[in-house]
């Protein structure tokens, strides 16, 4: 039996959790599904689906239809406008996953910031460092510090996260000061356990030379946290991300070493999110809010 209605190929593909089964289910071809979905999407301006290469995973939004659908499935038209004005403001549930390190040193502020300004949106926030799939697993968005991986998701960048060779003013006090990279391997470390590289530092000069130095283990952390502690307790010198030495910088509680080299690859900070067509007003809100926050913290960490 052919099926043209856009309420029946949406709840096929509810029902089946890919495009191919809805196909097969109403007797029409995978394009003309995806085609009515497209369709139904642009009349929302909404992300109903999100396509993997494996499957199509319902957003928020397409949950909401298929609820209202349940309650009252005559009136189509109606539950489309009901569905579209509740985009009007920020609300329903936001998923959330940023790195443990990072949000717990400054995220905790904006989210909180965020939760009360938009009293409607439910966040639910995950900080954690294990690499998630951002689709499958179900999150809205994820907040990602690095080199981001080619992907088919969207990553706008919302500020920089410079990294820094530094060391307490004790450890130099016993070991000296090094002069240049060759210098650094001399002293002991502290090394972020969750990276590839971090047994070496690579730095360039001014005129665009890279050199890499490898470091000499004193003490293996997962969090920047406890990093940055021991580098103040004089364990070792520590590569650390601006965001978190930059008030000891301030303070004198740490020294930046050999500040005309610069750490490399260039980390960015990055909100990444699914779609780019129509991204819901609690996600665009949300990268907002967290946005003005980084420009304000890194407007004050330029004058350190």
């Amino acid at each position: 039996m052919f099926y043209s209605s856009a309420v029946e190929i949406f709840r096929a593909v509810m029902k089946r959790g890919n495009f191919a089964g809805a196909a097969d289910e109403l007797g029409i071809s995978g394009a003309a599904v995806s085609k009515q979905i497209k369709s139904l999407e642009q009349r929302l301006n909404l992300v109903l689906f999100y396509r993997t290469t494996r499957s199509v995973v319902p957003t928020e939004a397409a949950q909401r239809l298929a609820d209202l659908l349940v309650r009252n499935h005559d009136e189509f038209g109606t539950l489309l406008d009901q569905l579209s004005d509740a985009q009007a403001t920020p609300s329903g549930r936001l998923r959330v996953n940023v790195p443990m390190s990072f949000g717990e040193l400054f995220l905790r502020r904006p989210i909180a910031i965020f939760a009360r300004r938009y009293p409607d949106v439910t966040v639910d926030v995950d900080f954690d460092d294990r690499r998630v799939h951002l689709v499958e697993d179900g999150y809205d968005l994820v907040v990602r510090i690095g080199v981001l991986e080619d992907s088919g998701l969207i990553a706008r960048r919302v500020g920089d996260c410079p990294l820094y060779m530094c060391a307490a003013p004790k450890l130099l006090e016993d070991h000296g000061t090094p002069v240049s990279p060759a210098d650094i391997p001399a002293l002991p470390a502290v090394i972020y356990s969750l990276a590839a590289a971090a047994l070496s530092w690579s730095c360039r000069d001014a005129d665009g030379a890279q050199t890499t130095v490898g470091l000499r283990p004193a003490l293996y952390a997962n969090s920047a946290g406890m990093m940055l502690d021991a580098c103040i307790e004089g364990v070792g010198v520590a590569i650390l991300p601006h965001f978190s030495c930059a008030d000891a910088l301030a303070s004198g509680r740490l020294v930046r070493l050999l500040p005309e080299f610069d750490t490399v690859p260039d980390l960015g900070i990055y909100v990444v999110y699914p779609d780019k067509r129509f991204v819901p007003l609690k996600v665009r809100s949300f990268i907002d809010v967290i946005a003005a926050e980084l420009a304000s913290r890194q407007a004050r960490f330029a004058k350190l």
